[in-house]
C-alpha cells in the first residue's frame, strides 16, 4: 500500500509520496474511517498439498496395504506432517509479526469429536482453509523513513473467500462454508461471521458466530448499536439415493430434501472478549419465510431500525421489516411487482423513498426484459408503494439486452441529493428481427445515462457514449480497462468506463473534453 498527500493537488498539481508498506496475501477490501485505513487481505491455505494429499489412500506407499495397515501407517505419517505444518504456520505468523494478535482457531470448532470429523478441519467446511488479516494505520501520521507503521489482526477462516462489511466501530468478515446434516445426508450452507472492533488505527477480535444460508453481498450485513443483522438465502438441497425400479434393477436417483428459504437474523455482539468472556454471537430474533417458492434474495438494505429485502424468481416481493425490537423482528409490509431490484438506495432527508436499480421481467416466465430504475415510497412501512419506474423497453419484436454495472457494484451508482440527478452506467445491445426471421444491427450503446428524479417521476435527460456504437461488436476488449465510475466537480460530470474518460456539463450534457486511452494503442485483437 502507498500513501500520497492530496492537500496541494489543486494548487500545485502534485501528489507527494508519503510512505508505503508491503502487505501479505491477496487484497480483498479496505475501509477508510476518518484518518484511519483498515485493509483486508486474504491468504489461501494449501492444505491438500501439505496435509491431505500425502495421506491419500492412493499414495504409492499405501496402495498395497489393507485398511488396518493403512490407518496405522497414515497415523504415523500424520504425526510428522502435522508437526512440520503447524511449525511452518507459526513461523510465518511470527515473520508477519502477527502471532499474538491471531484469533484462536479453537473458537470456531463445533464439537469435533471423531477422527472423521477432525478431517473436516481442513476441508471445505473446516476452519483451516484461509487466513484473513486486517492491517490498520493512521494515514495522516508522519511516516518515518517512508515506512508506514501499522497494527495487524488475523484469523483463520473456514473459507478462502469472504465478504467485508464495516461500520464506524466494527468490521465483519463473512465467509461461506458448509456443515454436514446427518439426518438428511446433505451439506447445508452456512455463513461464518467474525467481528473486529475498530478503535482508531487498530482492530481487535470481538465476536464470532454463524447463521444458516449464504449472504448475497456486503449489504446483507449490518451493525447497529449492539446487534448484528444478517440476511441469507438457503438454496434447496438434493441428495443421491439408491433405488430399485419396477423390474428390480437398482439405480441412482436424485431427490430434493429441503426447499429454498430466505431469512433474516438479529445477533447480539458481546460487550467484551477475554479469558472469562464468550465471544460467541447469540441469536436474539429472526424473520423466516421471506419470498415465495424457489425465490432467493436479490437485494438487501438495512437502514437504522428498518430493513428492505427483495426476493425474486418470477415476480419481485419488496419487503419492509421492522427491526426496532431486536428480539422480535417483523415483516410489516409487502409489495409484489414485476421484475426485481439488485441495488436499493434510500433518498431524501427523511429517507422516505428508495431508488432501485434492477431488471424488468415477464411475470409469467421470469424472463428478464431490460434495465429498470424504480422509485418506491416507504414513508409508511406498512404500505410500501411503487411511485414510478423507467424501463429500457425497446421494440417488442427486437431481441435486446440492457444492464447497468450499478446492479452489482454500488460504486458505479451516483445520486446527487441537492439536484435530484441520478447517474448510472448503461450497456444496451439490440438486434432487429424481421417477419421473415432475419436479423439486422439494432441500437447499441455503452456509456452513462442521467435521470431527473422527482417525487413521482424518473425522466432520462441525456446519454454519454464511451464507445462508437458501430464498433461495439468488434471492439478490442483487452484487459486494460477502467471500471465504470462517475464524479461531479464544479458543475461538470466526469465519467470513466472501459477505455475512455469524458467530461460533460452536468446541466445539459455538452462535452468539455475527452481522454481516449486507446490512442496510439498497438495491441492487436
Amino acid at each position: 500500500v502507498r500513501v500520497y498527500d492530496t492537500k496541494h493537488l489543486a494548487t500545485h498539481g502534485k501528489l507527494p509520496f508519503m510512505g508505503f508498506r508491503n502487505l501479505h496475501g491477496d487484497y480483498r477490501s479496505a475501509r477508510s474511517i476518518g484518518e484511519n485505513a483498515h485493509i483486508v487481505t486474504n491468504t489461501f491455505m494449501n492444505n491438500y498439498q501439505y496435509l491431505e494429499g500425502p495421506l491419500s489412500r492412493f499414495q504409492p506407499e499405501f496402495r498395497e496395504l489393507d485398511e488396518h495397515e493403512y490407518i496405522h501407517q497414515a497415523k504415523k505419517k500424520a504425526q510428522s506432517l502435522v508437526h512440520t505444518y503447524s511449525g511452518q504456520i507459526l513461523k510465518e505468523l511470527r515473520l508477519r509479526g502477527n502471532c499474538r494478535n491471531t484469533v484462536k482457531v479453537t473458537l470456531l470448532q463445533q464439537g469435533l469429536s471423531t477422527d472423521k470429523d477432525m478431517m473436516n478441519v481442513t476441508y471445505s467446511s473446516g476452519i483451516l482453509n484461509g487466513y484473513a488479516e486486517i492491517t490498520s494505520f493512521n494515514m495522516a501520521a508522519n511516516f518515518r523513513r517512508k515506512q508506514i507503521a501499522a497494527k495487524k489482526t488475523g484469523m483463520f477462516l473456514p473459507t478462502s473467500w469472504f465478504q467485508v462489511y464495516a461500520s464506524q466501530t466494527m468490521m465483519l468478515l463473512a465467509g461461506q462454508g458448509r456443515h454436514f446434516q446427518p439426518d438428511l445426508s446433505v451439506y447445508e450452507e452456512e455463513t461464518y461471521l467474525v467481528g473486529f472492533r475498530l478503535d482508531g488505527a487498530k482492530s481487535s477480535a470481538a465476536a464470532i458466530g454463524s447463521v444458516p444460508g449464504y449472504i448475497l453481498n456486503s449489504f446483507s450485513l449490518d451493525h447497529h448499536e449492539d446487534t448484528i443483522r444478517v440476511a441469507t438465502s438457503s438454496r434447496a438441497q438434493f441428495r443421491t439415493v439408491w433405488k430399485t425400479n419396477s423390474d428390480g434393477r437398482p439405480f441412482w436417483s436424485r431427490e430434493q430434501v429441503t426447499e429454498t428459504t430466505n431469512q433474516l437474523y438479529v445477533l447480539s455482539v458481546p460487550e467484551t472478549y477475554g479469558a472469562t468472556k464468550s465471544p460467541i454471537m447469540k441469536e436474539l430474533g429472526r424473520v423466516e419465510g421471506l419470498g415465495e417458492k424457489d425465490e432467493q434474495i436479490f437485494a438487501v438494505r438495512f437502514l437504522h431500525k428498518v430493513a428492505f429485502v427483495v426476493t425474486f424468481r418470477r415476480t419481485d416481493p419488496f419487503y419492509t421489516i421492522d427491526l426496532s425490537d431486536p428480539t422480535h423482528p417483523e415483516v410489516v409490509g409487502e409489495l409484489k411487482i414485476s421484475g426485481f431490484s439488485n441495488y436499493l438506495h434510500p433518498i431524501n432527508d427523511d429517507q422516505s423513498q428508495v431508488l432501485a436499480i434492477g431488471q424488468e421481467a415477464d411475470p409469467e416466465t421470469g424472463r428478464q426484459i431490460g434495465l429498470q430504475v424504480s422509485l418506491f415510497d416507504v414513508s409508511d412501512l406498512y404500505n410500501p408503494s411503487l411511485l414510478t419506474k423507467y424501463v429500457v423497453n425497446d421494440d417488442p419484436t427486437a431481441r435486446s439486452y440492457s444492464s447497468s454495472n450499478a446492479q452489482w457494484e454500488h460504486r458505479a451508482f451516483r445520486y446527487l441529493d441537492e439536484s435530484k440527478i441520478l447517474i448510472i452506467p448503461v450497456s444496451l445491445r439490440t438486434s432487429s428481427r424481421t417477419v421473415g426471421g432475419s436479423h439486422s444491427s439494432g441500437t447499441n450503446f455503452d456509456g452513462f445515462w442521467t435521470f431527473d428524479i422527482g417525487p413521482d417521476k424518473i425522466e432520462r435527460t441525456y446519454a454519454i457514449s464511451h464507445v462508437d456504437p458501430t464498433r461495439i461488436n468488434n471492439y478490442c476488449w483487452y484487459p486494460a480497462r477502467l471500471q465504470a465510475r462517475s464524479f461531479v466537480f464544479e458543475g461538470n460530470l466526469m465519467t470513466l468506463k472501459s477505455h475512455s474518460v469524458l467530461s460533460h456539463s452536468l446541466t445539459d450534457g455538452e462535452k468539455n473534453w475527452e481522454l481516449e486511452l486507446d490512442e496510439g494503442n498497438t495491441i492487436q485483437c
